[in-house]
């Protein structure tokens, strides 16, 4: 008989069951987790320290460059100009200081003295605090010794007595063109005034002493736009036939300007109160002054305030009326009249 043969193990088939599944699933995960967490780990330590290198100063030379922020400009702007001028090392870097630090948006403008051996830290508090400017604006309208109360207000000039500004200030009344300035912390007088009348001549034709006067008159007469070019008339009107002008503006200018002369210090008195414009009363019709204009005829002897564009262009083309009256009420509407009687008329309605 032939023996019988053993079975063969049969190979199995059999599939690990879930339980084993779930063991080698988790195997399977831990690793590449654990690489992924490395991996992260290691690219914030590369961020880091590229952060740190990117605000570290760009080179250790001690040459020193003016930097200039102007009036308004963005923040990304600033950032992108100091990367240009090789003072910041990255854009980028600047921006995520500037948003971790809470200071976006605090540049100042002006112009700045700055280094490429400075760190980032230290141009950005430059900018915000080491300005070498000042941003004055200067209204139209001013007489010069508010201009120069406003200047010695913002830190310029305060080692000068300010007697000795009114002085030298004066001289140049109704050129001193309103305007905004960037004046150095470090200006002389001579400088500002240079600026300011500088950029008068740039900005107007060649106008004689008698058109600046007579501009400055109808800048603090008139309250609106419209007004001016009326009121240049009516006050050209008068000047032809030889009448007082009457302007209680020149009454006003005479009135501070007397009362800064008698004081022993020309620190007090008016400009203590900041009252260069003072009210007037009829008594004040007497005060002995060429710029009365109720006493002396004519044009008085210069400007009694620095007039803007529209005050100058309104001399220069005035309307075409017959106008030799006006009245102003508190807001500024100005009634205008033909005769005197009309002109009281005016008065009886809109002032009492």
């Amino acid at each position: 008989m032939t023996p019988a043969k053993k079975p063969t193990a049969a190979l199995s088939s059999k599939k690990p069951d879930n339980h084993e599944n779930r063991q080698m699933t988790r195997k399977t995960r831990k690793f590449p987790f654990g690489i992924f967490f490395l991996i992260w780990l290691l690219l914030i330590g590369v961020c880091l320290i590229w952060y740190r290198l990117s605000i570290r100063e760009v080179s250790s030379g001690a040459s020193e460059v003016i930097f200039v922020i102007s009036k308004g400009e963005p923040t990304g702007k600033i950032i992108s100009n100091l990367k240009q001028k090789n003072l910041i090392r990255s854009i980028t870097a600047a921006k995520i200081y500037l948003y971790l630090s809470g200071q976006t948006g605090s540049l100042q403008a002006g112009s700045f003295r700055l280094s490429p051996n400075m760190k980032l830290e230290e141009i950005i508090n430059q900018l915000q605090h080491g300005t070498l400017d000042v941003w004055i604006t200067i209204p139209e309208g001013w007489r010069s010794e508010q201009i120069v109360d406003e200047i010695v207000s913002r830190g310029l000039l305060t080692d000068i007595p300010k007697s000795e500004l009114y002085q030298q200030f004066r001289q140049h009344e109704g050129r001193l063109f309103p305007d905004t300035y960037l004046f150095a912390k470090d200006s002389s007088p001579n400088l500002i005034i240079q600026k300011m009348t500088g950029n008068f001549d740039t900005k107007t034709s060649s106008l004689t002493n008698e058109l600046i006067t007579l501009a400055s008159l109808v800048e603090r007469e008139a309250k609106h736009q419209q007004d001016r070019p009326i009121i240049a008339a009516v006050l050209q009107n008068r000047l032809d036939i030889g009448m007082a002008l009457q302007v209680d503006a020149t009454l006003q200018y005479a009135k501070a300007g007397l009362a800064c002369v008698t004081c022993a210090t020309c620190d007090t008195c008016v400009t203590s109160s900041g009252d260069w414009w003072p009210s007037v009363t009829s008594t004040d019709k007497s005060i002995n002054s060429h710029y009365n204009t109720y006493k002396y005829p004519g044009l008085p002897p210069g400007p009694i305030a620095n007039p803007g564009l529209s005050s100058i262009e309104a001399v220069l083309s005035p309307n075409k009326v017959d106008y030799l009256y006006y009245v102003s009420e508190p807001d500024g509407t100005t009634h205008y009249a033909n005769t005197l009687e009309e002109h009281n008329d005016n008065i009886r309605k809109f002032l009492r």
